[in-house]
Parts: structure tokens; sequence; C-alpha cells
């Protein structure tokens, strides 16, 4: 098996047992600066996006709010990986709309995930301090192991490229 091939098993592997997504954002100065990560259960569109719900309580949260740029990230589940060196993971740029609770899509979108995560989404799909988020991949780096890297790029993580030097 090529690998390019190999690199598009592991990579749909990760899209489908992944069940939260980390997102890193430069928090505003106010709330500490400096970088923060966040992590969030998710449900991923056919279109390649991912939804998400989650509290201004955050910093981060209201870092994203206030329109400040952010990466994400999926890794593989530590209890799955045959060497923890090596963990399968992706990186990458991200576009991020809020869906304002009157929008035609936040129902659906939130029964989408309430599918994916279950029925504490229920619990809390009235929360004011919760707020939906569309998370439309651009391009990052997908890894599947020792010297395996590949560039990516679009909301379906296209393969463009092993990458052979740092």
């Amino acid at each position: 098996m090529s690998d390019v091939k190999k690199a598009e098993t592991a990579k749909q592997a990760l899209l489908e047992g992944a069940r939260t997504l980390t997102l890193s954002v430069m928090l505003k100065d106010e709330d500490g600066g400096g970088p923060d990560l966040h992590i969030s259960p998710f449900a991923r569109l056919t279109s390649g996006e991912f939804i998400i719900y989650t509290s201004h309580l955050s910093a981060a949260v209201r870092a994203l709010l206030a329109g400040h740029e952010a990466r994400a990230m999926l890794v593989a589940d530590e209890s799955l990986s045959q060497n923890i060196w090596a963990r399968v993971r992706m990186r990458f740029d991200i576009k991020l709309e809020v869906i304002a609770r009157d929008d035609d899509e936040f129902g659906p979108y939130c029964d989408k995930l309430a599918e994916a995560t279950g029925p504490v989404m229920g619990l809390i799909r009235d929360f004011t301090d919760f707020h939906m988020f569309r998370i439309t991949p651009q391009s990052g780096v997908l890894v599947t192991g020792f010297a395996s890297a590949f560039s990516i790029d679009g909301p379906h993580f296209e393969i463009q490229e092993h990458l052979s030097k740092s």
C-alpha cells in the first residue's frame, strides 16, 4: 500500500473515531493574553464542516466571539494508538462562523449535535451562555506516524503532498 493510501486510511479512521475538536486561540489581554486551548464535542456535516456548541464562560470562546483567529486539531484516542509517540493527528487553519439562535440552521444543527454527542445536547440547547459555531477547515497537516506527514487542504482534508522537511 502506498504512503498516500495509508495516510488516507489513517485520516478516515481519525475522522470516524474522533469525538472532540481542540481549538487554539489567542486570548484578549483582559483574559490574560497568550494562547489558550478549548476542547469541544462536535458534529461533522457532509460538507466537511464541523459544528460545535460551547459556552462563553470560556475565555477561548469569548475570543472566538470577538473574531480572533483560531486553529483546530483532531487527535487519535490514546488508548487506540499503537505508539504514543506517533499518534495520528491533524492540525488545520479554520474559518469560523457564529450560527445565531434565530438562524434557520440552528435547530437542525442542534439535532445533528444531539445525534453525534448524545442526550446532553437536549439539556443545554436553551442555555443562553452557549454559542454555536460552524467551522470550515482550510489547510493544515496530517501526521500519521514517524516521518509520515502530509499537507491537507479543504473541508474534506484532501491530501496534497508528503512532507519531507519541516
